[in-house]
Parts: structure tokens; sequence; C-alpha cells
């Protein structure tokens, strides 16, 4: 790795990890920041790996909240009908990413304009 290289890994990896914690995408922000630094990843690794460390970084925070919704997912009514909520809203989600993931990842991984589109739609669904 020569010296851009790697400093484009650190403020990508500086991008996810501040947008991770704000309600915008952290995806979205990573293709951009990449895009407008010209960081052309040798294969998916980089990607699955920074994502992977967004995501370690956020289980660590919520690790005791997760391990007591664990504990008392069998005897708490509320707590089981919060874990129903989320596999519920997750659902669609995760059948339109399956049938779609080619076009998702052809076309609106690659597509600034769409990317954009999307920050902006889903700015104003948060407003």
């Amino acid at each position: 790795m020569d010296g851009k290289t790697i400093l484009d890994a650190l403020i990508l990896g500086i991008v996810e990890g501040v947008t991770e914690f704000i309600p915008v995408s952290s995806t979205a922000h990573l293709l951009i920041a990449g895009r407008l630094l010209g960081f052309e990843s040798a294969g998916k690794a980089f990607e699955v790996l920074i994502q992977l460390g967004a995501i370690i970084a956020l289980l660590s925070v919520y690790a005791a909240r997760l391990w007591r919704m664990v504990t008392d997912l069998p005897h708490d009514r509320r707590t089981r009908r919060f874990v129903a909520g989320v596999v519920v809203a997750f659902l669609p989600s995760a059948i339109l990413g399956v049938g779609l993931h080619r076009i998702i990842t052809e076309v609106f991984f690659n597509s600034l304009t769409l990317i954009f589109a999307a920050l902006i739609v889903g700015g104003l669904a948060l407003l």
C-alpha cells in the first residue's frame, strides 16, 4: 500500500465512524467519499471490513442493552414485542435486498445522482 491508499483508507474509516452514529446512511457517505477521493478498492474485502468495524463498535456500545434483551426475551412481553417489531420491519428490506442485489450493487452504488437523491429523500422523510 502506498501513502495515498493508507490516507484514503484512514479518511474513509473516519467517514464511516462518524456517520454510523447519526441518522444518515453511512454507506452512502462512504461511497461518496470514496468517489471524491478517487479510491479504488482492490476487492470487496475493504468495504466488508470497514462496515464490520462499525458494526462491532455499535455492538460494543449497546452490548449491555442487547444482553439484557436476550435474557429478558423469554419472560418479558415488551421485549418480545420489540424484537418482533424489529424482525417485521427488517423482513421487507431483507427480501428486497436479496431480490434486487444485482441492481443495487451495479446501478445504485455506482450512480452519485441516485445516491444524492436517496440521501435527500431520506433526509426529507426524517424531517
